[in-house]
């Protein structure tokens, strides 16, 4: 009997669970969730600009080809918010937690991305980057700026449009639009729990 009642002790508290544990899986369970779906999103738009790539619209400068980037983002967002609020958060999160998913979500595929980014243009096809330059100097042309102005302007973004700087400015980017697009989709993706359970 005491042997029983000894061991129901033990058990118990074995199964107890501190503050501080369930706080360390929790967040140990967002940065799995944030990653996953990183790479997810990360991949897709990869498989994107491929196929921009391969038909010779990777460069050119239209506002629809753009929106497209925007939308696999959001839908990664809003897809890896979910899912996370519903499988690892019991049907509820707050806007805080909600946002902060999402501009890490963002961090992760910004580094995807610019990982790509740089391998594409350091070793895929180097002669992307003076293409690139040279579309940047017609829309400059364009504008009205004059020969002296291009080359003044193209001679300083050179120094930064490297493969190296692209891959930075990629985290950076991703990360950003991360903030920006999570404060309002954490607007309709929050759920806080009730104060009472019925």
């Amino acid at each position: 009997m005491f042997s029983i009642l000894l061991n129901g002790k033990t058990s118990c508290k074995m199964e107890t669970h501190t503050p501080e544990e369930d706080t360390t899986g929790s967040e140990n369970t967002l940065l799995r969730s944030t990653m996953t779906m990183g790479l997810i999103t990360g991949l897709a738009l990869i498989i994107y600009t491929l196929l921009l790539y391969a038909t010779n619209n990777l460069l050119k400068q239209n506002f629809a080809l753009g929106v497209v980037n925007y939308i696999i983002l959001i839908a990664g967002i809003v897809i890896g918010t979910r899912s996370y609020r519903d499988q690892a958060m019991g049907g509820y999160i707050t806007y805080g937690k909600a946002l902060g998913y999402g501009v890490v979500l963002c961090v992760f595929t910004g580094i995807v991305v610019g990982i790509f980014t740089y391998l594409l243009y350091e070793v895929i096809d180097p002669s992307l980057m003076e293409q690139n330059m040279k579309v940047i100097q017609e829309e400059m042309l364009n504008r009205g700026m004059s020969a002296e102005q291009v080359e003044t302007m193209t001679e300083m973004q050179a120094r930064f449009r490297t493969p190296f700087m692209m891959l930075i400015g990629s985290i950076f980017t991703y990360s950003l639009l991360g903030l920006i697009f999570s404060l309002v989709t954490s607007a309709f993706l929050k759920k806080d729990k009730p104060m009472f359970n019925d």
